[in-house]
């Protein structure tokens, strides 16, 4: 699974003003100093700090999260895009109804489109993971610039990208979901090696996938058919 934030808290919520002191009392690790100093360049730099509740919508895709559980305080209504190419954060409801209409245009599921960017993103436009992958649907550099997606963080191209890189997996795989989502996230080259061409052949060498990725695609799956979308 990819990791959605180069940073950890164990605090719930950081509050604006940090206190580096206090903080240092309650951090788990041997140097607190060093931690202290890493989480105050982190937001001096814009990195937005996580709740406990969004660590958990990531690890296990609770239902219960959502998005009016405060979420929505911590999101301007903008998308403005910064010297550093990434934008100020968009509002949640804002980016529901930009994979909605993205998934329609390009012809792919709505309520699949939705999943995979909860479960790469958890909806954070600049999220950067430890492997390089960027934005709300997680781009590679190289997969950013197949989908000729120049700001992998602005969210109208960063869904465009990755809603077409997911319609050509779906359209390779002839339909078949479970191996649209497992090349999606372990890589096409991965399932080919492994003769995967169908859902059923999927399952059938489940345990040859990488962990992560048996875990990415159940957590969709499960989401899906909690919501009453069958494939």
């Amino acid at each position: 699974m990819k990791v959605p934030v180069s940073l950890q808290p164990y605090t719930n919520q950081m509050p604006q003003s940090y206190d580096a002191g206090a903080a240092q009392s309650t951090l788990p690790f041997g140097n607190d100093e060093l931690f202290s100093d890493l989480l105050q360049t982190k937001l001096a730099n814009g990195q937005r700090v996580i709740t406990s509740q969004e660590i958990l919508a990531e690890l296990d895709g609770s239902p219960e999260w959502s998005f009016s559980n405060g979420a929505s305080e911590r999101y301007a209504d903008a998308s403005e895009t910064s010297a550093a190419g990434q934008v100020a954060s968009t509002a949640p409801k804002d980016i529901l109804e930009k994979i909605d209409r993205m998934a329609r245009s390009i012809g792919v599921d709505n309520d699949l489109v939705r999943e995979v960017v909860r479960a790469e993103s958890n909806f954070n436009p600049n999220v950067v993971s430890h492997a390089g992958a960027k934005g709300l649907m997680q781009l590679m550099d190289q997969t950013a610039k197949a989908m000729h997606v120049r700001n992998v963080y602005n969210p109208d191209e960063n869904l465009a990208g990755g809603t077409k890189y997911l319609k050509t997996l779906l359209d390779r795989y002839d339909g078949n979901v479970k191996v649209a989502l497992a090349a999606y996230n372990a890589g096409p080259g991965r399932v080919g090696r492994l003769g995967i061409g169908t859902d059923a052949e999927l399952e059938a060498k489940y345990d040859q996938l990488p962990l992560e990725t048996q875990r990415y695609v159940e957590k969709i799956m499960n989401r899906l058919e909690s919501n009453g979308t069958t494939y």
